[in-house]
Order: structure tokens, then C-alpha cells, then sequence
């Protein structure tokens, strides 16, 4: 039966992990599809949403910028300090000037450096320093002073405001024949660009960085150029490099791959920072989550898959006690019947040397023919369970068979012919009761035979024998009156 019920199971398994399996793999394949679509649409749009701010954002300092560098009061406050014919009332119209420009716009700086005497002019300080060469917060002034652009940005550290770290932008300032005579500019502290930058990391799950050429990290959500942070030393990036700043036309977008993270990441140029503008899409952390409850989901399956061969295996083996019975069973009396009589023969011929007494008794009823004819087959019927009752009764129930129509087989094993006896003669005593007035007297006929090594020594001969004994037993009750029973 164990035999029948495994491959059953193994099937049923087979087919509802194949069924889980297959469609875990579309649904992955199909969700991962749309997962792109829809990382790639929302890495766009916040894309474009941060590059439009970012340059709205700085319209207003690099315009005002570029008008300073182009007013009349500051050129001839600038010939006015070559000539050294400054006034303390020039110089508090000039602090009055630049401070204007603060609180109109409301920059975090406004200032300008003079060429020829490296005055550092502030809104707030009137001559807050001279800019000297080799000292380190001056370096973005002499580098700017080399360069061939008019206009540059670069982040540092405010020194008239606490050294709180600003986006500076710095214009050339020059007289009309093109000499260059000051550097004015404004700026504009990162937390306000920062500020913006962490709204739309957390609104859309993103990573925006701006980085220059070289990959420095300007400016991030939690980063400014002070940090030394370069995105390109980072292995996810570091292929990515030369993709990332080969175009200043339009943006580039691309699905990475490395051992920490993967993702999608969108790189577009910003002109008026002359930075590139990063949006990445890390999507490690949700594909792990999604590999996860995959495992939730193929460990449920496997307890389905349990529970389902646990009830398939109670229910198969119940079916096949039944068929079992329904097999071996006599479907009137409830005893063995004679395919169980033989499979049982079978077993037992193998080992009957082993049992100290074995024997065959086979027994049938005498008129029950006759019952049949006068009072129908269920009177007959009814004689015929009382009969198989008793027999189980006085022999045990596993040892009785019914192997034909009233007739039965008992298996004596290590029972002596003596106690066989016995047995049948109490038998006997209680079957006298049996019958109601009027009717047939019902008998029964009964034959022994026990093995021995001599004759008696193979299932077939003992049966036939008992057999042979049942008959000579039947024939002396017909002799006698129908009122009597053996």
C-alpha cells in the first residue's frame, strides 16, 4: 500500500511546486517588467523635476551675478581705487550697494574682490580681508582668476558668515577695454539646495548628487565638495564614468549592476552650475525584499504542499482499507472471504512447521435451501450471520472465512483437535436455539483435519481433507430426522 501511496504524493507534490514554480517565474518576469517601466518613468520625471528646480534655483544668483559685472557704479568704484581716490563715504555706498542686492534677493552673501589691491568687499563688513595668495580659502580666487570663463560657481566656506559652507557665483569684472578689475559675485548656503534635493529623495526614494567632471561630489543631500567624496571611486559608478560626463546634449540613462547595489541612474548636464546632475535608483533593497517573500511564498507552498500529501495519504490509505475490506471482506456476514481465505492459505503455508498445532475446519449449513424457498432469501440470510456469529464467537474473528454461500473455513492455529472439538459442541448447544416455530430445522456439517509431516503436510491436502470430513459429516445428518442436530 506504502508503495502505491508515494508516487501518488510525489505527484501531487511535484505538480503544485512545478505549479508555483512556473508561476512565481512568469509573475517575477512580468512584475520585473513593469518594475523597469515604472522606476525608469519615475527616475525621468524626478530627474527633470530636480534639473528645472536646480536651474530656476540658480537663475536668480547667476543673473544678478552677471549684473553686477556689468554695472557702471561698480567699474567706476573700481577705476576710483586704482586712482586711490576712495572715500569712507565710497566705501559705505558700495557696502550699501552689495547690500541691497542682499536683502532684495535675499543671498546669504553678497561681495567683491578687487583685482589690484585683493580687498574683499562684503555686504555686511564694508573691507572684510585681503585675498593672499597660498592661503587655502583664497585658492578658488586665483584659480578663478586663471580661467578663461567669465562665470563660474564652486562651493565653499563662507568666512563673512561663520564659514558656513555656500554656492558661490563668481563673475569677471572688467573696464571697456576688457582689463580685469574685480570679482563680484553672490552666494547662496547649500542647506537650501540640500533641503531640496532631500524632499525628492524621500518623496520618490531616490539619490540626486551633483558632480563635476571629475566626479567630485559638489553637492548631495548630505555631502558638499569639502567632503572629498568622489562618486566615479565608487564600484557602482566607476564603470558608469565616462558615460555619465562624455554628454552635455542630452541625458544619459542606464541599468546598472555591481556586487552592492543595482539600479538605474540618470545623468544629465547642468549648464548653469556646469555640474552634472546624478539620479540614482538603487532597487537592491526591494529586490531583496521581493526575493524574500518569494521564500515566504515557497515555504507556504511547501506546508500546502505537506498538508496536501498528509490528507491525500490519510485519505488514500483510508480508500484502500476500504477496498481492502470491500476485497477481503464478506459483505453480508463481515468475516474474511475466500480471496482473504487464499491469501491467507498462501502465508501461512510457508510457515506451518513453525506452529505447534495447525488445522482446516470447513462448515455448511444444512435446509437452508429450503428456508430460501418458504420464507425468502433474507430468512436464509439472517441464519447465515447468526451462523458466521457464532463461529467468530467460539474461533475468533480473524480466523473465520465465509468462502462460499453457506458455507465456512476456519483456520486453527495452535489449536488442538480436542479443543477444536469443544468449541464446536458448545457451538452447537447455542445454534439448537436458533429457528423460529414451524420452520425448517436448519443443522450444520462440519470437517477437521489437522497437518502432519506424513500426509497432511501442504495447505491443499489438509482443505481437502476437511472437506472430505465436512461431507461425511453432512451425509450422516441427512440420515437422520431434519429435527435433529450434529
Amino acid at each position: 500500500m506504502r508503495r502505491n501511496i508515494i508516487p501518488v504524493c510525489l505527484v501531487i507534490a511535484f505538480v503544485i511546486i512545478g505549479g508555483f514554480t512556473m508561476s512565481a517565474f512568469f509573475s517575477y518576469f512580468s512584475f520585473q517588467t513593469l518594475f523597469k517601466k515604472d522606476v525608469e518613468a519615475v527616475s525621468e520625471l524626478t530627474s527633470e523635476n530636480i534639473f528645472v528646480n536646480i536651474n530656476n534655483l540658480m537663475d536668480r544668483p547667476i543673473n544678478v551675478s552677471l549684473a553686477m559685472a556689468n554695472d557702471t557704479f561698480l567699474r567706476s568704484f573700481m577705476l576710483k581705487e586704482e586712482e586711490r581716490k576712495l572715500t569712507p563715504g565710497d566705501l559705505e555706498l558700495l557696502r550699501n550697494y552689495l547690500e541691497s542686492y542682499q536683502k532684495k534677493y535675499c543671498f546669504d552673501s553678497v561681495f567683491l574682490v578687487s583685482v589690484k589691491t585683493g580687498a574683499y568687499y562684503h555686504y555686511k563688513n564694508g573691507i572684510d580681508r585681503y585675498m593672499r595668495p597660498g592661503e587655502p580659502e583664497n585658492e578658488w580666487y586665483f584659480k578663478f582668476l586663471k580661467e578663461q570663463q567669465e562665470c563660474s560657481l564652486n562651493v565653499d566656506n563662507d568666512e563673512a558668515k561663520d564659514n558656513i559652507i555656500t554656492v558661490f557665483v563668481n563673475c569677471k569684472l572688467t573696464d571697456s577695454d576688457g582689463k580685469l578689475l574685480a570679482v563680484v559675485g553672490v552666494g547662496m548656503e547649500t542647506p537650501y539646495v540640500q533641503q531640496f534635493l532631500v524632499e525628492n529623495e524621500k518623496k520618490y526614494g531616490i539619490n540626486a548628487f551633483l558632480i563635476d567632471e571629475q566626479g567630485n561630489i559638489q553637492l548631495s543631500s548630505e555631502l558638499t565638495e569639502f567632503a572629498g567624496v568622489n562618486l566615479f571611486k565608487d564600484e557602482s559608478f566607476r564603470a558608469m564614468a565616462a558615460a555619465i560626463v562624455r554628454n552635455t546634449e542630452a541625458p544619459e540613462y542606464k541599468w546598472y549592476h555591481s556586487r552592492e547595489a543595482d539600479g538605474y541612474v540618470i545623468t544629465k548636464y547642468v549648464p548653469n552650475l556646469n555640474w552634472y546632475l546624478v539620479v540614482e535608483k538603487n532597487t537592491r533593497d526591494f529586490k531583496i525584499k521581493m526575493f524574500s517573500q518569494l521564500g515566504l511564498e515557497f515555504i507556504f507552498t511547501l506546508l500546502v504542499v505537506i498538508l496536501v500529501v498528509t490528507v491525500t495519504t490519510v485519505i488514500i490509505r483510508r480508500y484502500n482499507r476500504e477496498v481492502m475490506d470491500l476485497a477481503e471482506k464478506d459483505l453480508l456476514t463481515g468475516v474474511k472471504n475466500r480471496t482473504s481465505y487464499e491469501r491467507e492459505t498462501i502465508k501461512h503455508s510457508l510457515n506451518m512447521a513453525k506452529y505447534e498445532h495447525f488445522g482446516i475446519g470447513v462448515f455448511d449449513l444444512n435446509n437452508l435451501k429450503m428456508v430460501n424457498d418458504i420464507y425468502g432469501h433474507q430468512a436464509g440470510d439472517t441464519y447465515i450471520k447468526k451462523f458466521s456469529a457464532m463461529l467468530c464467537g467460539a474461533f475468533g474473528g480473524d480466523a473465520v472465512f465465509r468462502i462460499g454461500g453457506d458455507e465456512f473455513a476456519v483456520l486453527f492455529i495452535n489449536i488442538n483437535e480436542a479443543e477444536v472439538r469443544d468449541r464446536w459442541h458448545m457451538l452447537l448447544e447455542k445454534f439448537k436455539e436458533m429457528g423460529r416455530p414451524g420452520e425448517p430445522k436448519i443443522s450444520a456439517a462440519f470437517g477437521a483435519a489437522f497437518r502432519d509431516a506424513a500426509e497432511l503436510n501442504t495447505i491443499g491436502k489438509i482443505f481437502k481433507t476437511a472437506d472430505d470430513n465436512m461431507y461425511l459429516d453432512k451425509e450422516r445428518i441427512k440420515g437422520k430426522p431434519h429435527n435433529e442436530t450434529r
